[in-house]
């Protein structure tokens, strides 16, 4: 019982340090993601890039079917 409610308490305040940076990790996502775009266009390799991601997403489809 004892375990139980620590692991529980351990969860919660998991959760609750998690959800009180949210908005840090949105943040520093958007920006890594701006920046490997912008990375992407100015040496040339969105569109590989996009047919690659293509490639797999159509693999993964074909092998759920």
């Amino acid at each position: 019982m004892v375990i139980t409610f620590l692991t529980s308490m351990i969860l919660v305040i998991s959760v609750l340090l998690v959800l009180s940076n949210l908005g840090t990790v949105v943040d520093d996502t958007a920006k890594a993601v701006r920046g490997a775009m912008q990375r992407l266009r100015v040496h040339g390799g969105l569109a590989s890039f996009v047919a690659f991601g293509v490639l797999w997403i159509t693999i993964f489809g074909l092998g759920f079917v």
